[in-house]
């Protein structure tokens, strides 16, 4: 009888073993099948994206040496899309979170930067856009030409993607290839952010002053702005357009800038670095305080900051005129500082230069209570203040709703004389900041 029990007991065990087996058996397999679906997966992401990257190089190329209207506008839009699928492929990838953060950037600002293009009259392209496109369709090439390495690399050592995640753990970079693509490459800056930040009139700009400068002028003005007289300065290339502007180098200790000085009136059209990558010593507020201190310097007269971002060791702040305590979005500067020394390096004035002049007749017909006649009943916790807004080569004046609704906010735009709704815009939060969509 004990002999049956310990026979019972054996078999019931080994039954027990064999069903362990068979069930740890199973989940290797499923284990091993998911992992390589996984790298099936990310290896996919990768060829998209090298073959994102080549497209969209190629609809920049095509559309700098393009001059027809509907023609533009097609490859300028297939350029936002193309953006947004390199970013989306990118980030599929399980790298960490530093590893293709500024080509995800770069996309991200790429894809609002081609439909900003896209909503100008004609989508036209302008020396300075056309020499930030050339800049950018070559940074493509350098990203392109090392995912392409990388994935070489990896292939060659039999390294898969599951495995990435030990190597962001690893000191030896021969060992991560993908990790390391982005290190050696220097991306262009954009500055693109916040409502009506893409608008331009299509009007003479009424901001640039009435004096003819020279070159040599150009120099000084360049120096004189950046508040360092002992800078080195020297001319470059001109550029056209509508606003007409000589070319300007400064160089700085550790910094090289780029600007252009308007040919009528003498005003700093942009300014930006060569090189932005700066450590982050000091906070947003002493950013602020900066950049709100250098408008004041320069006679910029009454700005608002509106929307900010944050990358690449620089604050990017946008900044709107008031006028008799109406904001004018058509008077956008957008101002860039170095987060580790507070010194202004970028400066986007095209908007206000173009914009800026007195307006007459800042008094709404209808009062706010009237305005929110239009509102929907969904938007909730409403604020309001009055602006003037950039539509159609027209100024509006408008009544600004801030709402939430969904758990997001929006910005709701009702025209202050007409009671009609002029635009419907988003609050998007993103990894560098808030933007409007």
């Amino acid at each position: 009888m004990q002999r049956k029990f310990h026979a019972l007991c054996y078999t019931a065990l080994a039954l027990a073993l064999a069903a362990a087996f068979v069930v740890g058996f199973r989940a290797e397999m499923r284990s091993r099948t998911y992992a390589r679906l996984m790298n099936d997966a990310c290896e996919g992401a990768l060829m998209s994206a090298m073959m994102q990257l080549e497209e969209m190089r190629l609809n920049i190329d095509k559309a700098l040496i393009s001059h027809e209207q509907g023609q533009n506008a097609a490859l300028l839009s297939r350029i936002g899309s193309d953006a947004a699928a390199v970013q989306s492929s990118l980030s599929f990838l399980p790298l960490s979170h530093v590893a293709m953060a500024d080509a995800v950037k770069i996309c991200n600002q790429l894809s609002d930067y081609a439909n900003a293009l896209l909503k100008r009259v004609g989508a036209q392209i302008d020396t300075e856009d056309a020499a930030l496109l050339a800049e950018i369709a070559d940074t493509c090439a350098q990203l392109q030409s090392a995912l392409e390495t990388a994935h070489g690399q990896m292939r060659d050592k039999e390294l898969r993607f599951e495995q990435l995640q030990q190597y962001m753990q690893d000191a030896d970079a021969l060992s991560r290839p993908v990790e390391g693509a982005n290190e050696n490459i220097d991306y262009p800056t954009l500055i693109y952010d916040g409502p009506f930040s893409d608008v331009v009139s299509e009007n003479a700009p009424r901001g640039l002053g009435e004096r003819q400068i020279s070159a040599e002028q150009a120099l000084g003005i360049a120096q004189t702005y950046l508040e360092n007289a002992a800078a080195q300065a020297e001319l470059t290339q001109e550029s056209g357009g509508a606003i007409p502007a000589y070319g300007v180098k400064v160089t700085l200790n550790d910094c090289v800038l780029q600007l252009a000085v308007t040919k009528q009136g003498g005003n700093v059209l942009w300014m930006f670095p060569e090189h932005a990558e700066f450590t982050m010593q000091y906070g947003l507020e002493e950013c602020k305080q900066a950049a709100q201190d250098f408008l004041l310097r320069h006679g910029y007269g009454n700005m608002l900051l509106t929307f900010w971002q944050i990358y690449g060791g620089m604050a990017t702040l946008s900044y709107a005129s008031v006028q008799d305590g109406v904001i004018l979005y058509p008077d956008l500067v957008k101002v860039q500082v170095r987060m580790d020394t507070l010194e202004i390096v970028g400066v986007e004035a095209r908007h206000y230069l173009t914009s800026h002049t007195q307006r007459d007749n800042l008094m709404p017909t209808l009062d706010e209570n009237a305005a929110r006649a239009a509102l929907s009943e969904r938007l909730q916790n409403v604020t309001a203040r009055l602006c003037v807004i950039p539509q159609n080569g027209q100024e509006y004046l408008c009544w600004e709703f801030t709402g939430e609704y969904n758990g997001n906010t929006y910005f709701v735009y009702i025209d202050a004389q007409t009671g009609k709704q002029r635009d419907i815009q988003r609050l998007v939060q993103t990894s560098i900041g808030p933007k409007a969509s």
